[in-house]
């Protein structure tokens, strides 16, 4: 049956290449998140597979089988990263360059969405009978944290799982542990005056009309964050990390800032955002616990310091028991599809994982992307060997978890 499975997506390639490129010439970036036509274009690839379909928010939900358990999920997200200046192809014309498709999408994560599409039309055309339910779910905004998207289906039961295949990641090896992150903005307010007049400095060098620089008191901010950084150097993850992962170790981002208004104006304002990524090791609850508790240092040693603290997002890191019936079904598709053991890896970038693993829902990561995908960068492409790889783990996984 596996045979089966394997011949049959293969003699799918160009359907499934043909839908991928559909998929990248309809923009869906968030910001703005527009995802109507996306969204319309899924629903109905899944109806004509006869697979029942059901639309919430945007979010396109199949389910196939009869039985309610065991439960499988299958996931990925139609929602892509902005598309920026600097591109050689047309960031939405799917172009086909030998065995590359680009494309805004094409790895990150529309390949993996037509992936688990065709993975369920395998399964249905060649009448295999599940013993229990099949889940594909298509969601939105996993970009900007799973709002509206994976969050609001699992959080509100819309779907329930045993376990879930996301679709999301690094190729070739399956993924197990994974790393957690903290997006962290400082605002500091100041005051705005002339810079040669009434510069910002301490007493006895300042009146009532001298300007505070907001720009000047966040670099203690960062400084604090750049001492962080060499602390996370010395403790480097004992999990396995793929070929195309460089860093064994966490890291701080200073990802955006923001202040002043002329040369010869004292800032009044100061905006820095900031992602901070750590390993499955890593205890990011002490982390935030140590940063709040240095601002507010800052705050009681400095009375003219004016800043706000905001955590808009906040993922813990994840280990998946790997000796557990989906966790083999899962690395016994990878020998199939590969003709070896591959065993599993690790993940630093946050996904929508963790949100069906804080709700009980054991997930396991696969996926099409390697560093040279340019994913989130310009002239994002994906190799069409891996959209077939995924879309064969997609299937024999369903075979065996619900055989």
């Amino acid at each position: 049956m596996e045979k089966l499975i394997t011949e049959k997506i293969d003699g799918m390639k160009d359907e499934i290449i043909r839908f991928l490129q559909q998929l990248i010439q309809i923009p869906s970036e968030v910001p703005p998140g527009k995802y109507k036509e996306i969204s319309k274009l899924i629903a109905s690839k899944m109806n004509e597979f006869n697979i029942n379909t059901k639309v919430k928010r945007k979010n396109v939900i199949g389910e196939i089988g009869n039985e309610d358990r065991p439960s499988l999920i299958f996931n990925a997200h139609m929602d892509t990263a902005i598309t920026s200046d600097g591109w050689t192809k047309d960031p939405y014309g799917g172009e086909i360059v030998e065995n590359k498709i680009y494309g805004r999408g094409a790895a990150d994560d529309k390949a993996c969405v037509a992936a688990e599409i065709f993975a369920t039309k395998a399964l249905l055309d060649l009448g295999i009978n599940l013993n229990g339910k099949l889940i594909i779910t298509a969601v939105i905004n996993e970009e900007i944290g799973g709002l509206l998207g994976a969050e609001y289906l699992v959080k509100d039961n819309i779907i329930t799982g045993d376990a879930c295949l996301l679709g999301d990641v690094w190729c070739d090896y399956p993924i197990a542990y994974l790393g957690g992150t903290m997006q962290i903005s400082f605002n500091i307010q100041g005051i705005r005056r002339n810079a040669q007049a009434y510069p910002d400095l301490p007493s006895p060098n300042r009146n009532n009309y001298s300007g505070i620089n907001a720009i000047g008191k966040m670099m203690k901010i960062m400084n604090f964050l750049m001492d962080l950084q060499e602390e996370f150097k010395q403790m480097e993850t004992k999990y396995p990390l793929t070929p195309d992962s460089p860093s064994k170790v966490s890291s701080v981002n200073f990802t955006m800032i923001n202040g002043g208004n002329s040369v010869n104006t004292i800032p009044d304002n100061c905006i820095l955002q900031c992602l901070i990524s750590v390993i499955p090791e890593m205890d990011l609850e002490s982390i935030k616990s140590r940063i709040l508790n240095f601002v507010e240092s800052l705050e009681k040693e400095d009375p003219n310091l004016n800043i706000k603290t905001q955590i808009p997002g906040f993922i813990l890191p994840r280990i998946t028991d790997t000796k557990s019936t989906f966790a083999n079904v899962v690395k016994k598709a990878f020998r199939t599809v590969f003709g070896e053991e591959r065993d599993f890896k690790t993940f630093i970038p946050t996904s929508d994982a963790q949100i069906f693993q804080e709700n009980g829902i054991e997930t396991i990561l696969i996926g099409p992307i390697r560093g040279e995908n340019n994913h989130h960068a310009q002239d994002e492409f994906v190799y069409i060997d891996d959209v077939m790889n995924v879309t064969k783990i997609f299937a024999l996984t369903a075979l065996n978890y619900l055989k």
